[in-house]
């Protein structure tokens, strides 16, 4: 009691200054923009017919993939160069990157004459747990019967491990045609790579093989799952999609969006995971009372961790982790803020954390997009400032415009990586952008002050959370800025108010 007294009466007495906290966007890091003329938009690398070096700028940047370990990143962009020139394919590591495949350059480990053509989506690169990196892409002007490939890479040489003309082995044809003589097609997506040393991908089509029975899954050049032939559950697979498939590079756990050949076409579609039915349109969604209408991505982590968004009938969106649904259109973000129609990005880490991009109910729609951390914690928002050159000063005319459907990773020690659109302050598309942003450290609950431990120490920066002004609590962070105020959210009912006052006090005394 004398501990609730004590602490009501800080709450009357302790004053602070309102000053202007720093945003989350002031940890953001430019890797590379679209902004012609700024260094940043210098792409690495890029040579032109002959093979030597020649400058060009970023004409779009696409999909981004990271290995398990946040150690490495592979973005696939286009450049200013001729459309013989432009595909590329950078691999780097922190800020820095260089060019790592280009359309127009000898394909590695192809034969004589082949070259890069261009690089499938959107699965851009995928790593094992040794590090070796292994991607699909398209060559041209070798034979044109085995132009899309599967690479390897081991930090040293670059192996063409599977491509298109190669036997597809253990394949049902459908009768009476025979089977096993099936050959890789033309288009192989969804590449991950497996620690044994072969690579998972979905292929499609498949020469001297019905239809009917393709797209197929592989593990290396043998069938993993087939359509028209492999069950799942009660059904029987029907179609894979080739661009949302996946699975560990330990081989224990793997996903698979399609369709089966349930004859109800209003219930065929499907999202599977490690041959079980993970969701299935015109089904509640993870036990909710939220139906899904579609999957739109899909995304799982090197110990298995899975995380997909879609949406139900009413095109409201939904995000569910592991079986579980953690977000949908309508929950609060904030007192004041809640989740609007649209997601745009769902990741997350394997230390339990998670990150959603989309739009919100705020009225003004200028600032309605914003990225969050753990459903409570908005880390960067819709007109948020960049530090373009990285002077420290927000005088560069360059705000967030969006955040880019998907290519949003989040590493265990909770660096982001992610691509955004661009603009000006008077609104002017400044193109897309690559960048980075260090999160704070996760806290415990009631450690107000983020030293590390809950003690007394943290009375009056509890106070200051409770009457710290929303959507943005600027005295919170005016004295605590690496600081979440939500870790006041003692009661963990989403909401930092007077509720959590006993709570934080029974805290403070267990």
């Amino acid at each position: 009691m004398l501990m609730k007294k004590a602490l009501e009466w800080l709450s009357t007495v302790v004053l602070v200054a309102a000053l202007c906290a720093p945003t989350p966007a002031d940890e953001i890091e430019v890797i590379y923009t679209e902004i012609s003329g700024d260094p940043s938009a210098t792409v690495p690398g890029t040579k032109d017919a002959s093979g030597l070096p020649v400058f060009a700028e970023f004409y779009s940047i696409g999909e981004l993939a990271l290995r398990h370990d946040g150690g490495e990143w592979v973005i696939k962009a286009s450049s200013t160069l001729d459309s013989t020139l432009d595909q590329i394919l950078i691999l780097g590591s922190s800020l820095v990157g260089d060019a790592f495949a280009q359309d127009g350059q000898p394909f590695q480990g192809g034969v004589a004459g082949e070259q890069y053509d261009f690089f499938d989506t959107p699965v851009p690169a995928a790593w094992d747990e040794y590090g070796n990196i292994g991607f699909s892409a398209r060559a041209k002007g070798g034979d044109a019967n085995t132009k899309e490939k599967i690479v390897v890479y081991d930090g040293v040489t670059h192996t063409i491990v599977i491509q298109m003309g190669d036997p597809a082995l253990g394949l049902i044809d459908l009768p009476p045609n025979p089977s096993g003589d099936e050959l890789f097609g033309n288009s192989m997506n969804s590449v991950h790579l497996l620690n044994s040393g072969e690579v998972g991908f979905v292929c499609t089509p498949l020469t001297n093989c019905h239809s009917y029975r393709y797209p197929a899954f592989f593990h290396g050049n043998k069938s993993f799952r087939q359509s028209g032939v492999s069950s799942i559950e009660e059904e029987t697979w029907d179609n894979f999609d080739y661009d949302d498939c996946g699975g560990t590079p330990d081989g224990v756990h793997w996903f698979a969006k399609g369709d089966t050949e349930n004859p109800d076409t209003n219930i065929d579609n499907i999202l599977a995971v490690d041959d079980q039915i993970a969701l299935q349109e015109g089904f509640p969604v993870a036990g909710s009372a939220v139906i899904m209408d579609a999957v739109f991505f899909t995304r799982m982590l090197s110990d298995g961790t899975w995380f997909c968004r879609g949406d139900d009938p009413s095109d409201n969106d939904w995000a569910v982790r592991n079986d579980v649904l953690l977000a949908k259109t309508g929950d609060p973000i904030s007192d004041t803020e809640n989740w609007g129609a649209v997601f745009t990005a769902f990741t997350g880490n394997r230390v339990g954390d998670w990150l959603l991009a989309g739009n919100t109910d705020n009225p003004d729609p200028d600032i309605d997009n914003v990225l969050v951390l753990n459903g409570s914690e908005i880390v960067a928002r819709e007109n948020d400032p960049i530090d373009l050159d990285g002077d420290g000063q927000f005088n560069d005319d360059v705000y967030i415009n969006s955040f880019q459907p998907n290519d949003l990773h989040l590493t265990d020690d909770r660096m982001v990586y992610f691509l955004a659109t661009l603009r000006n302050g008077v609104g002017t598309s400044l193109g897309d952008a690559f960048l980075r942003m260090q999160l704070p450290p996760a806290y415990a609950l009631g450690d107000l002050n983020c030293d590390g431990m809950v003690n007394g120490f943290d009375i009056d920066a509890f106070v200051l959370a409770l009457n710290a002004t929303p959507p943005d609590y600027p005295e919170y962070y005016a004295v605590y800025p690496d600081c979440d105020h939500m870790l006041a959210d003692i009661n963990q009912d989403g909401l930092v108010n007077g509720f959590d006052i006993d709570a934080f006090v029974a805290l403070l005394g267990g």
